[in-house]
């Protein structure tokens, strides 16, 4: 099994990165790579000489025609990519975006018909303010159509035909300017899981195209085997490279760890760049 797509509790998961190393360990995953939101200080606490196959990750939360989407970075130079969001992220600033992020989204819900009083909300990390808002949202209307934080931002908040759509094209990165810096930390740039957006997926491999990204994540939780076949002929066809991860976030959620390919599907020149390296 791959999995390119993990994230830790220094991002949007729930395992320390001990603890998400140890169940790598013990499970049947071979190549995998840490991809938390616009850093990758995990690999401060990891000595690669004792991963081989450990590929540094970074994910980008970026805005490419008023929706919200992820852009994955691999072989990144991740020092350079957290010297950078030190300097471009201060605590301080990461709280004002999450308060002005979670006053806009108050805002919408409150118009909806779902009021709530949301106080002392401090976040010492970007995305947190939604979930904290989400969790508030669902104990006071537990009947709400969404069930789930993770379903709600991504179909709704994130989503400019959602319901419930939130305007964060001052919050995230340009999606050139997050295609700029993957690239000035040496590495390769890849759309994150296209059917998850829920959006215009020719639109989305265009841009693959027109903005000459490196590849584009294949296989993923939110992709069934028939859409991710499609998407390996977009990358032989145009000669782009695939990626492969399950965005586990820790086991209280509902995406296992690990992907099983077929190692015929393999050998394609597309996925050549994972284990040949």
């Amino acid at each position: 099994m791959i999995d390119l797509h993990i994230q830790t509790i220094n991002g949007e998961g729930d395992m320390s990165v001990y603890r998400l190393l140890e169940t790598i360990k013990e499970s049947e995953v071979s190549y995998y790579s840490i991809v938390d939101a616009n850093h990758a200080l995990a690999y401060r606490v990891i000595d690669k000489k004792e991963h081989p196959h450990l590929i540094t990750g970074v994910r980008f939360r970026t805005i490419f025609n008023n929706r919200v989407i992820d852009l994955l970075g691999y072989d990144v130079d991740a020092e350079a990519v957290n010297a950078w969001y030190e300097d471009y992220y201060s605590l301080e600033r990461i709280d004002a975006i999450e308060k002005n992020k979670s006053e806009k989204l108050l805002k919408v819900l409150e118009e909806k018909g779902y009021p709530l009083e949301v106080s002392d909300l401090r976040c010492d990390k970007l995305g947190g303010s939604l979930y904290y808002i989400f969790d508030h949202l669902i104990e006071e209307y537990p009947d709400f159509k969404y069930k789930n934080a993770r379903d709600f931002i991504i179909y709704e908040v994130s989503n400019p035909k959602g319901e419930y759509h939130v305007d964060f094209s001052n919050v995230y990165l340009d999606i050139d300017k997050a295609i700029e810096l993957i690239k000035s930390f040496g590495g390769k740039v890849f759309l994150a899981h296209p059917f998850e957006y829920r959006g215009d997926i020719p639109e989305l491999l265009e841009m693959v195209i027109r903005k000459d990204l490196d590849g584009v994540e294949v296989f993923h939780a939110s992709s069934s085997v028939l859409n991710s076949l499609k998407l390996i002929d977009f990358c032989k066809a145009t000669n782009k490279l695939a990626s492969i991860g399950s965005g586990f976030m820790g086991d209280d959620e509902l995406i296992p760890l690990g992907v099983r390919v077929d190692e015929e599907l393999l050998q394609l020149d597309c996925f050549k760049w994972i284990y040949e390296r």
